[in-house]
């Protein structure tokens, strides 16, 4: 009797020590469950940063090498009277600009692989930068075709492997964590009893579950936005090379001498002088897009008549050569008028180059809001491709989806409008294309009532000066 007292305290003390060792295992296999996610969490942030990097790199890359050649052919029109001084200052602007974010990736990414070639770009970048400093147009322009071409074409490749290689990295670490995760789950399940098992099976397969789901919408985020930034990429280089080749090539006859009727210099200086136009158009969206996702955009709204902004818009394209249809009006909005104007530039640009052969703006006033239409009798937009028509950097093939601004007009049209307390719509009507930008009319009375509000506040602040 009494050894079998004797005994229970030691069977009691097995039992403890028994439990106590298999909760600390589970407690170890519990905690190596975690480590292990948030190695694989970490390890998933790590590459989606280097991803982001490159992804920036890239568009940076080529934002810096148009703005070099905006720079250089400003640079030669200026030279020859061609160009404001204005023009070209606010060109380097751009440039210097564009440069210093380069010059930002470039110490962020120093352990990348394509450090090295980020730093032969930027060293030929910054070689035509000082010859555009010195004033020596020729010599900027070589190296822009040569050196920072070749120099571009390198930093592309190796950014497009480098690309590759961390989207397959994270694929594969997304699948070690799930093969240790399961691992672990399956040990556990030798330790615990049945209902615990159970319960954490069912946690864990949850949490693996949405952790994948998470991964793999962050995956495909990453390559969406990889390959809309490929295809706006190549569609920059398209859109920006076909005007920048025009003016060179006609500048190149005019300055030797190829053109000795006066006429034909008239007619080749109003091309070189539209492409560089457009191609302004097309560096303004970028920079526009860019601060949208940046800075943002600073709105003045005053009391402006809607013909004004209208003829404003239109003038440039006249002088081009095209004809727009268009009747008076006498409609008045609250808004910005600078940023009405790029937002009827683009508009009207993509009707010109994608529409059909008759252009035409109206406006119209219904229900306090005022309708600016641009409209023309092309083919209008496919059905398929309409859900897509005011994202950015979006191509169809090797040409944009619809705008002639490298993939951002219609983007940047409608983040505008929307800006402005309006909205862009677009509508197929009676064998015609719509695009109708709405923006809140103004009374006469609402008019009125702001100038005499204004005409006070002058008062005002002329008496306290």
């Amino acid at each position: 009797m009494g050894a079998d007292v004797r005994a229970r305290p030691k069977a009691r003390s097995r039992t403890v020590a028994v439990a106590v060792g298999a909760s600390l295992l589970f407690v170890l296999f519990a905690a190596g469950l975690v480590f292990a996610n948030s190695v694989g969490a970490g390890q998933v942030a790590a590459n989606a940063s280097s991803l982001h990097w490159v992804n920036a790199t890239l568009g940076t890359s080529s934002l810096t090498r148009a703005a070099l050649a905006q720079s250089v052919t400003y640079s030669g029109l200026e030279q020859r009277g061609l160009a404001e001084a204005e023009t070209l200052a606010f060109t380097s602007d751009q440039l210097t600009a564009a440069h210093e974010g380069l010059r930002s990736l470039q110490a962020d990414g120093s352990g990348s692989d394509s450090a090295l070639l980020l730093a032969d770009y930027l060293a030929t970048i910054e070689q035509a930068m000082a010859q555009l400093a010195a004033r020596n147009t020729s010599a900027a322009n070589r190296l822009l075709l040569g050196d920072v071409e070749a120099a571009y074409i390198d930093l592309v490749a190796s950014l497009q492997v480098e690309q590759s290689a961390i989207q397959q990295t994270i694929e594969d670490n997304t699948e070690t964590a799930g093969a240790v995760n399961g691992v672990v789950v399956f040990v556990l399940t030798l330790l615990v009893p049945a209902v615990a098992v159970a319960v954490y099976w069912s946690v864990a397969r949850r949490q693996v579950k949405e952790h994948q789901r998470i991964t793999e919408l962050e995956l495909e985020a990453e390559r969406d936005v990889s390959k809309a930034k490929d295809s706006f990429i190549a569609g920059l280089s398209h859109e920006l090379r076909t005007p920048l080749t025009s003016i060179y090539g006609f500048a190149e006859i005019l300055t030797d001498g190829g053109a000795s009727d006066p006429d034909q210099v008239v007619e080749m200086s109003q091309i070189v002088a539209n492409e560089a136009s457009e191609m302004m158009r097309m560096v303004d969206d970028l920079l526009m897009a860019s601060r949208m996702e940046s800075l943002g955009v600073e709105i003045e709204a005053t009391v402006t008549r809607v013909q004004d902004i209208v003829e404003s818009a239109i003038t440039p394209f006249e002088r081009a050569g095209l004809t727009v249809t268009r009747e008076p009006t006498e409609a008045v909005v609250e808004t910005d008028g600078a940023r009405l104007r790029h937002v009827l530039v683009n508009l009207i640009s993509n009707a010109a180059q994608h529409g059909g052969e008759s252009v035409g703006l109206g406006v119209s006033e219904a229900g306090g809001t005022v309708d600016i239409e641009v409209w023309d009798d092309g083919a209008g937009v496919a059905e398929e491709n309409l859900e897509k028509l005011f994202e950015r950097f979006v191509h169809t093939g090797a040409q944009p989806l619809l705008t002639g601004s490298v993939g951002l007009g219609l983007a940047v049209a409608s983040r505008l409008s929307t800006m402005l307390g309006g909205r862009l719509s677009y509508q197929r009507y009676a064998q015609k294309t719509y695009f109708v930008v709405s923006i809140p009319s103004m009374t006469v009375e609402e008019v009125d009532e702001r100038n005499r509000s204004r005409s006070v506040s002058g008062m005002i602040r002329a008496m306290s000066s």
